[in-house]
């Protein structure tokens, strides 16, 4: 599986879930494993795509007011320079759901 059929996926799916079960928190392990370079995981998913898929999912948490607790996990990249990247993607992602007025 690649970034499109991927972040498709996500798009169809997740919402939906997030609408229907109305978390209270929600816990985002966000894998490196996806990774198409990554030695131990089996999907084919760019940086930018692992980036954008973290951009989706706090945007989608974020509009449902959903609180997130965000672990990173795995990452066993060919270069560890490109697992620092999606590490550092997945905190810049979850610096942008400051929300600014909660009372909104």
């Amino acid at each position: 599986t690649g970034d499109a059929e991927y972040q498709t996926l996500l798009e169809r799916h997740i919402p939906q879930i997030v609408q229907q079960q109305a978390p209270d928190l929600a816990f985002y392990l966000t894998g490196a494993d996806p990774y198409a370079e990554d030695q131990l995981g089996g999907l084919k998913l760019s940086i930018a795509g692992l980036r954008r898929r973290d951009e989706f999912l706090v945007d989608v948490l974020r509009a449902a007011r959903v609180p997130v607790a965000i672990v990173l996990a795995g990452g066993y990249a060919r270069q560890p320079d490109d697992t620092v990247e999606i590490h550092c993607n997945t905190v810049r992602s979850a610096a942008s759901m400051t929300i600014k007025n909660p009372q909104t």
